[in-house]
Formats: structure tokens, C-alpha cells, sequence
């Protein structure tokens, strides 16, 4: 049995998985960044930071949150 939700509760579940989205590629391309990074013989150190992805803004999290509302939102 399914149970209709809401408008709050569709854009809730929407803005949680804009939010995993972002987080999983920054993850995915945060591991991929640190395997590919010159680091320091004796200390394992990462001895360059250049490029390092940046962790969602909230910001971002909604602008990606809008772009998949909007094809709830179609008709």
C-alpha cells in the first residue's frame, strides 16, 4: 500500500538526494584526487594541493535540488 505525499515531503526527499548526489561524487572524486597526488616519501604527506575538489555549498545542494524538481514539476 502507497501512501501520497505531500508537496513538503516530495521536495524534502528531493533536496536529500540532491544533497547524496553531490556528496557521492565528491567523495568519488575526492578519492580519486588523493590517489593521484605526489606525497612525501618519508611522512605519506600530500605535498601538492592543487585542484583539490571542493565540498558542496549548500548552495549547490539546491541548485541541483531545482534541477530535479523541475521534472517533478512537469506536467
Amino acid at each position: 500500500m502507497s501512501t501520497n505525499k505531500n508537496a513538503y515531503e516530495i521536495r524534502a526527499d528531493i533536496l536529500s538526494q540532491a544533497q547524496g548526489l553531490l556528496h557521492s561524487k565528491y567523495d568519488r572524486e575526492m578519492s580519486i584526487w588523493e590517489q593521484t597526488r605526489t606525497r612525501d616519501p618519508q611522512t605519506g604527506k600530500i605535498i601538492d594541493d592543487v585542484d583539490r575538489p571542493e565540498f558542496p555549498s549548500a548552495e549547490a545542494v539546491l541548485a541541483e535540488a531545482n534541477k530535479l524538481y523541475s521534472f517533478v514539476d512537469q506536467k
